[in-house]
């Protein structure tokens, strides 16, 4: 059923985050060359119509930003809630946020590793679910 498989990634998502928040506050302010600096627009398919069924209106960029890197880096970092983020925002993780990952417990990336595949394979279920549920109507 596409509510609950949208609860399952959103939760995936939550508890990924969450697992990665304390590294990244360490390690991201000071890095010198930020991801997010870099990127340009990210969202996918499966980004838009994740945020469609979970009642989030993608936001296409902050309104007056026209710079490099990501459209949605404000001066606090990212603008974005974090279910709102695509799912790159979450699943990319540099050398150095690995190795401060790895060094805040046994096994931490390992169970990243395994969360983004099982994210992966619902965002497949949630495409194919959504396109049952418009074959399925009138």
């Amino acid at each position: 059923m596409i509510s609950d498989t949208v609860k399952r990634i959103g939760a995936l998502i939550d508890e990924a985050a969450r697992i990665q928040q304390p590294h990244a506050a360490r390690v991201c302010p000071q890095c010198k060359a930020p991801c997010c600096a870099r990127v340009h627009y990210l969202y996918t398919e499966k980004d838009i119509l994740y945020l469609k069924l979970s009642g989030r209106r993608p936001v296409w960029r902050r309104e007056g930003v026209m710079k490099g890197g990501c459209w949605f880096l404000g001066p606090a970092g990212c603008s974005l809630e974090l279910g709102a983020r695509p799912l790159i925002c979450h699943t990319y993780i540099c050398r150095d946020l690995e190795a401060a990952i790895r060094e805040g417990g046994t096994g931490l990336m390992e169970t990243l590793g395994e969360m983004f595949k099982t994210i992966g394979a619902l965002r497949g279920q949630l495409w194919a679910e959504y396109l049952d549920d418009i074959r399925s109507r009138p």
